[in-house]
């Protein structure tokens, strides 16, 4: 840690970090939709060994690999909430450490030059951004996983690669490719930026074999990561549905379990000539590219200013070949743009939910800063272009997006606190849930002996017909015990109707379940409906 003791910045850039733990712990117990469906209940059902015991309780999420909400959870169980949420908070602010490291190295920077000190407003610019904020402290991971993408650049980039590297060297290009096939590992919405980074390693210029050899060890390593941290999980579904990507891509695999479709969610994706300008598009309207609204212009600037300088340089390049021509494309300044461009692409392509590409929003500013670095020879002129930008995307950011995903309340009590009805007989005892609205959350202060499954929600429903909700019927059928339902008050009559149409009814009155991080659940004794008519 050497380049903290030199470089102000840098300690500045490392003292900011716990402020972004400060702000999740001011801001509020996170408790948006998917942390409730799935990041609380599926690092439990995975520690206890769950899988034989529960179905479909939080919908698709059920089957995503459980490893990025382990060390929450785990957390969770010795420290207050306040505790947690501002560690999670803190390791969300290494983000802004690494875009200083990676913009440092891109810049050239020196310590004690004014050029490092535009390295630290870069990230921050980057960091602190209209999804950037809104994720720091959230249970999705996509600020967790990002540090993995940009420890991958940042190992590439603190090096010169202007000539070809000695064979030691290449060990760079296999560590990129280890920890970006992590990320993806832990969460497959990652991989658009592996055929970024791949892409980005082949464009920086050298000898072709060179090329050729450095994107082979960033594969070879990018295999490495994906199978250490999401080769298990995947075989695990694959032996258990016959999909290692389960639910999605059944129309390619075809798991027999359910419907032969692809489950995914293309909402998000831009149709027609909108997918040219898609980033002025969600500039516009954040609801194209995400579940509320939100409003950040980086990536939108970026989309519009680096090409623009880009194609500058090219049109006023001089004719004759200058030695030493600082207007030329760095091999660092060639990774980041087609490793940005090649990324953008895949994600666009692929899911067209913005906070998978929060990465890209966190090194927008920087990606603006290199596109003028050959275009605009005086640094003074530089530095005020880059200010007007940053105010241009302070006045595009909607800061009162920031607090989204959060309830009020304080942080007494645990992380998660909720107050069920007594279970008599647990381990007899099955839950049948029912809607869409999220409920796994709940499932770890129950006994572990009692079983859940979802008989209808986005995965399965009685309409399906799917072998994977016949399995439950029949398991419903074949049941010896107390049955219980549980669903959300406002889905009370679909719920009535997905236990009518498996052959149950609420017999009596019901009881609420209730926590610190969710609205009111109904509980309810049901009966078979042959019971019933007697």
């Amino acid at each position: 840690m050497r380049w903290l003791r030199e470089s102000p910045a840098s300690l500045l850039a490392a003292a900011l970090v716990p402020l972004f733990g400060l702000l999740v712990v001011v801001r509020g117990r996170n408790a948006d939709w998917d942390f409730r469906n799935y990041h609380w209940y599926n690092p439990y059902a995975w520690l206890t060994g769950r899988r034989d015991i529960d179905v479909a309780v939080a919908h698709h999420a059920t089957y995503y690999n459980p490893l990025p909400d382990v060390p929450v959870y785990l957390a969770a169980q010795v420290l207050p909430g306040w505790g947690v949420a501002f560690l999670l908070g803190c390791v969300h602010g290494l983000n802004l450490l690494l875009v200083y490291r990676i913009a440092r190295h891109a810049l050239g920077a020196q310590p004690h030059t004014r050029t490092e000190w535009v390295a630290l407003a870069l990230a921050v610019a980057g960091t602190t951004g209209g999804m950037a904020l809104v994720l720091v402290g959230n249970a999705s991971n996509d600020l967790t996983v990002s540090l993995f993408v940009l420890l991958a650049l940042l190992a590439i980039v603190r090096h010169d690669a202007i000539r070809p590297a000695p064979r030691g060297d290449l060990a760079r290009f296999v560590v990129a490719g280890l920890v970006c096939g992590s990320a993806i590992g832990l969460k497959l919405t990652m991989a658009p930026f592996a055929f970024g980074l791949a892409a980005g390693v082949f464009a920086m210029r050298a000898p072709l074999r060179t090329r050729l050899v450095r994107t082979t060890m960033l594969g070879v390593g990018g295999i490495a990561g994906v199978l250490a941290f999401g080769g298990a999980w995947a075989y695990e579904l694959w032996r258990e549905t016959g999909n290692p990507f389960f639910p999605y891509f059944n129309d390619w695999i075809g798991s027999p379990l359910i419907l032969n479709a692809s489950y995914r969610d293309e909402r998000f994706l831009p149709h027609g000539v909108e997918t040219l300008f898609y980033p002025l598009v969600f500039a516009l309207d954040g609801s194209r590219v995400n579940d509320f609204p939100f409003r950040d212009v980086k990536v939108a600037l970026a989309y519009a200013v680096v090409p623009l300088a880009l194609l500058w340089n090219v049109a006023t390049r001089p004719a004759t070949p200058v030695v030493d021509d600082k207007r030329k494309l760095t091999p660092t300044l060639q990774l980041m743009f087609v490793f940005a461009l090649v990324s953008y692409v895949v994600w666009m392509s692929v899911f067209g939910v913005y906070r998978y590409i929060v990465t890209l929003e966190m090194l927008a500013p920087l990606l603006i800063a290199l596109a003028l670095v050959p275009c605009v020879a005086n640094e003074t002129v530089r530095v005020l272009a880059l200010a007007t930008l940053w105010v241009v995307a302070a006045i595009g950011t909607d800061w009162k997006t920031v607090g989204i995903g959060t309830v009020s309340g304080g942080w007494r009590g645990g992380y998660v606190d909720v107050a069920h009805p007594p279970v008599a007989e647990p381990a007899r005892t099955l839950v049948v849930m029912a809607g869409l609205e999220p409920m796994g959350y709940v499932v770890p202060s129950f006994p572990p002996q009692v079983a859940f499954v979802r008989i209808d929600g986005w995965l399965d429903s009685p309409q399906s017909h799917s072998r994977l909700g016949e399995r439950m019927r029949q398991r419903i059928d074949a049941h010896d015990g107390p049955i219980y339902g549980m669903f959300s008050d406002s889905e009370a009559e679909r719920a009535t109707a997905a236990f009518d149409a498996d052959g149950l009814v609420v017999a009596g009155d019901c009881e609420t379940i209730r926590s610190n991080v969710g609205d009111p659940l109904q509980w309810c004794a049901l009966k078979r409906k042959s019971a019933s008519s007697e």
